[in-house]
């Protein structure tokens, strides 16, 4: 198998790391009652939708006639309008009522956190994870790189792992610095969520924003692409 398949992939799923505001949440959980237990929780259910979508993605790929080579009509679409909406979503996280916004919503979970279970964690880990914005443009991605290259069920399901396993990487960081730490790092913690609190939207905008250019930059040469294979056919 083509050791770039799990370069890609892993790229992928950091891509899908990089959220301070659910790294905020697997921290969050680490102050509160049984604290590995519930941010555990928190990181399997985000583990288990990002497979889930790709799984989805994959299997709506081969029922429908849609090309997602680089290069490609369609793949050219994905690309640019992924772009286009992380920009919107970037721009948006860098204004002030974006802050406004996430405080509060920071605030109430919060203040809610103390009293869910544990199964409603891996509820809500994967309920975060599916309605993250920028998630969707590496789902695409990973389906993509699985489904054009065709690497076997056995290396699909290896490949899949490491993109869920590097996917929940960062989420995962907070609660094995716990364990590492015997939990004498409760202050630092505290410290970090109050970072996180007020500053979570402008990293996530500037991520977005990356994120958005890599996809234009995609976009483009896939457009370029399909321009010469186009005057080549003619030709």
């Amino acid at each position: 198998m083509n050791p770039s398949l799990f370069t890609q992939s892993s790229l992928f799923g950091i891509g899908i790391a990089f959220s301070p505001l659910h790294i905020g949440v697997v921290t969050l959980l680490l102050l509160g009652r049984a604290p590995l237990r519930r941010s555990f929780a928190y990181v399997l259910g985000w583990s288990l939708a990002n497979l889930l979508a790709v799984a989805l993605l994959m299997a709506l790929g081969s029922s429908f006639p849609i090309s997602l080579a680089h290069g490609e009509r369609d793949q050219v679409l994905i690309d640019l309008l992924g772009a286009g909406g992380l920009l919107t979503l970037g721009l948006y996280q860098l204004t002030p009522q974006a802050a406004i916004g996430e405080e509060g919503m920071a605030l109430r979970l919060m203040n809610k956190l103390p009293e869910l279970d544990t199964w409603l964690l891996v509820a809500i880990g994967a309920a975060g994870a599916l309605l993250t914005p920028e998630n969707l443009v590496f789902y695409l991605k990973e389906a993509r790189l699985l489904l054009i290259n065709h690497p076997g069920l056995s290396a699909d399901l290896e490949v899949s792992s490491v993109f869920a396993l590097m996917a929940g990487s960062l989420l995962l960081l907070p609660p094995l610095v716990w364990i590492a730490t015997s939990g004498t790092i409760r202050e630092p913690i505290e410290k970090l969520n109050d970072w996180l609190q007020h500053r979570a939207e402008a990293l996530v905008g500037v991520l977005a924003i990356l994120f958005a250019a890599y996809l234009l930059y995609e976009g483009l040469h896939g457009l370029e692409l399909m321009q010469a294979g186009h005057i080549g056919n003619i030709g």
